[in-house]
């Protein structure tokens, strides 16, 4: 049965009572008058404070204070005393313990100022240091972790157990390229390159299981580029399960891709190292191999994981008191290279040795000699025979670069052995060959074959050469070309001696052939004109001389006989050119005189047809030429122009020459009425070919040009068009300039 008392049965509440509450009690009761001094204390000062009432009895209540809690408690105090405020807690303030301690309390303020029993300002307070150094160590647990997290200069984020990112800080921002809101939406599986897929994952894994990893991962940035990450996995437990998985990242893309440019140059190294033809070691301080290549240990018939942090004097005592040995020690001792030959007999064998000094040792690289020696001495015995042969001789290397040659060649081209050595012989015997021969001879001696060709250049004076050219590759044991050798033989004088038979032989055939026109002209012109006499003379001796029939008869007999006249007439002229070409004699000959008296000759014609010539010569051009030949051939180009000139414009005539090598080019171009050289030009320059109707040309002119052009060693080409006038081009190979 429950008994209940009531406040009267079980306390009395006395004065007394009030008392003993509010002296015992666990909460400090204050008293303040409107000045601030303390005017009450209640006992429970003394446990946390250490004061007596006694001792803060009188005592200003900011004097206790911290100095940086003061001017909040004093604008409490003033809210009071003006009467703003009845009630206020107060913030947490620091007070000064009778050990010089602060320690922090709690307060409710009561203003009580007018009450007659009171007159005072009442304080509540309580004791919280250890809740406020609590919160305090909570604060900067909180700033280290933020200062770890958000501050970190490595990459720091946190992992949900379902792989969802739920915090990361400023530097996986910048290095992913996504923004810190973007992250709480995504899986870190999103970020991870799928080659890193499964050890990343199994890394997560281990760090769901409690157990700390570290992996080194591939992530991709928002730009497409990738980066290079080494991560700590760290569990983060809380009663024995794992909340979250922590993630310390740092940036290694730079020491990766270090790592792989250090690779790629060592691999680089390697593969030259071991893609030269030279052996190649490096030897210690200790004289220990330190390094080789393949070719190096081929040579020595050992590995070389055989051979290194070996003692190179203990493996090959023969190397003992040779010239390798000695510098070794030189170039050990003074840091200066050395290159060098020493023969082994032992091995049968002759080095070229190159030493270079390095931080930890020396490098040394060899090349086998040995056949290049015994060629060259070959070559030295060849040579000696070669430099008593009356032909020139030409030794190349496998690049087909002159090495030697010998005397005899140089007497015939001009050239020693230091002006052709390195130079290929093609450049100096093979100017004058075509290209495709040239083609063919590349091919033979790619191929290792002997060849023999005649080859027309020039001696260093300019003089033509021709040479009968053999060709014989020298191979070595395996087959591969070394040498190639030229036999040089001059044939110049019989070359020329064959051009100027062909030369001759060619004109001869010219000379065939315009006999055979000529004996043309001979029967075929003479023919009529001869066969009309006879028959009129027949016709006459039977017809009255009084009759107008035998007047007629005795017109057209006349006639006919200066046709024959001027047949003969032309054959003369064609004779005589023949002649002159075999015994005329030739001289100097201004061109420019020749063509202004041509010019004033041809003035009667020009005047009527308002013609006009140009004569663009120049003063000093002279043709080695008979004079009468450039007369008559400018005299026939010129008046032709004038007879066959165009009925839709006034004529204009220009002469223009220009100088070619040794030669000189003279231009006789018309604006006359022209030719359709399609038509015209297998008969252009034939006698008694004409190619304007209703002119009184016999077709003989053009003929005499191109004999005479001839006769004087020249050469004629034409061009024209109909109404669009015709330019004759004439090339005198034999002019001279200056005389």
């Amino acid at each position: 049965m429950k008994v209940n008392f009531t406040q009267s049965e079980e306390l009395a509440l006395t004065p007394d009572f009030y008392s003993s509450i509010v002296r015992h009690g666990s909460e400090l009761i204050t008293v303040v008058n409107s000045d601030g001094m303390y005017q009450y204390v209640s006992d429970s000062a003394g446990p946390e404070l250490g004061y007596a009432p006694e001792d803060l009895l009188g005592t200003h209540v900011l004097d206790l204070i911290h100095p940086d809690d003061v001017p909040t408690i004093a604008e409490e105090l003033y809210k009071h005393t003006s009467g703003l405020a009845k009630q206020i807690t107060l913030a947490p303030f620091r007070f000064k313990a009778r050990n010089g301690d602060w320690r922090w309390l709690s307060c409710v303020s009561t203003n009580m100022l007018h009450n007659p029993h009171v007159r005072g300002i009442v304080t509540n307070s309580r004791d919280i240091t250890p809740k406020m150094e609590a919160l305090q160590q909570k604060k900067e647990s909180q700033a280290y972790y933020r200062a770890l997290f958000f501050n970190n200069p490595d990459l720091v984020f946190t992992i949900a157990p379902n792989g969802r990112v739920e915090a990361c800080n400023d530097a996986v921002v910048s290095l992913t390229g996504y923004t810190r809101e973007e992250f709480p939406e995504s899986n870190f599986a999103e970020f991870v390159l799928s080659e890193s897929h499964e050890a990343t994952y199994e890394a997560f894994r281990q760090a769901l299981a409690g157990q700390p990893c570290t992996v080194e991962t591939r992530i991709r940035h928002r730009n497409g580029t990738t980066r290079h990450l080494s991560a700590s996995l760290l569990p983060v437990m809380l009663e024995g399960r794992v909340l979250a998985v922590q993630c310390i990242a740092k940036d290694i893309t730079s020491e990766k891709e270090a790592n792989l440019l250090v690779k790629a140059q060592a691999q680089k190294l390697h593969n030259i190292l071991e893609g030269m033809i030279e052996g190649f070691f490096a030897l210690d301080s200790n004289w220990h191999y330190s390094f080789g290549n393949s070719v190096f240990a081929n040579f020595l018939n050992r590995s070389l994981d055989d051979l290194m942090n070996r003692n190179i004097w203990d493996e090959y005592a023969i190397l003992e008191g040779t010239k390798f040995q000695r510098k070794c020690f030189e170039v050990a001792a003074t840091r200066e290279p050395a290159q060098f030959e020493d023969q082994f007999e032992a091995l049968g064998v002759i080095l070229r040795f190159t030493l270079s000094p390095f931080a930890d040792g020396i490098l040394v690289s060899f090349v086998d000699i040995t056949e290049q020696v015994a060629v060259q001495e070959e070559l030295r015995k060849l040579s000696l025979v070669a430099s008593k042969t009356t032909n020139g001789v030409i030794i190349t290397n496998s690049q087909l670069e002159i090495e030697w040659v010998n005397e005899a060649f140089s007497n015939v081209t001009g050239y020693t052995l230091e002006e052709v050595a390195g130079r290929r012989p093609g450049d100096l015997l093979a100017t004058g060959t075509d290209p495709h021969e040239l083609t063919w001879i590349r091919e033979q001696l790619i191929l290792g074959l002997p060849m023999r060709k005649e080859m027309r250049s020039y001696k260093k004076n300019g003089e033509i050469l021709w040479s009968d050219v053999t060709i014989s590759p020298i191979a070595n044991e395996q087959g591969q070309v070394e040498k190639y050798v030229y036999i040089h033989t001059d044939i110049t004088e019989r070359k020329l001696d064959q051009e100027q038979l062909l030369k001759t032989t060619e004109h001869l055939y010219h000379q065939n052939q315009d006999l055979q026109q000529f004996n043309y002209i001979v029967s075929h012109n003479l023919r009529a004109p001869v066969a009309n006499l006879v028959g009129l003379s027949t016709i006459l001796q039977k017809l009255d001389p009084n009759s107008n029939r035998f007047v007629q008869g005795l017109q057209n007999l006349e006639i006919s006989a200066r046709r024959l006249d001027d047949v003969i007439s032309d054959l003369n002229k064609i004779l005589a050119v023949r002649s002159s070409s075999l015994h005329g004699a030739r001289e100097l000959v201004s061109l420019p005189e020749v063509a202004s008296e041509v010019v004033q000759s041809l003035q009667h014609l020009l005047t009527p047809v308002n013609g006009r010539i140009v004569l663009n010569l120049g003063q000093d051009d002279v043709l080695w030429a008979n004079r009468a030949y450039v007369y008559s051939i400018l005299h026939n180009l010129i008046s032709n122009a004038i007879k066959y000139k165009s009925a839709h414009r006034d004529l204009l005539i220009e002469l223009s020459s220009v100088r070619k090598e040794d030669s000189l080019l003279l231009r006789v171009k018309d604006n006359g009425s022209g030719m359709d050289l399609e038509s015209v030009r297998p008969h252009l320059f034939q006698l008694y070919k004409r190619f304007h109707t209703g002119s009184d040309g016999k077709g003989i002119g053009l003929y005499l040009v191109k004999m005479q052009m001839n006769a004087i060693g020249g050469e004629i080409e034409v061009d024209s068009e109909p109404e669009q006038g015709t330019t004759f081009t004439l090339h005198f190979k034999h002019a001279a300039y200056d005389q």
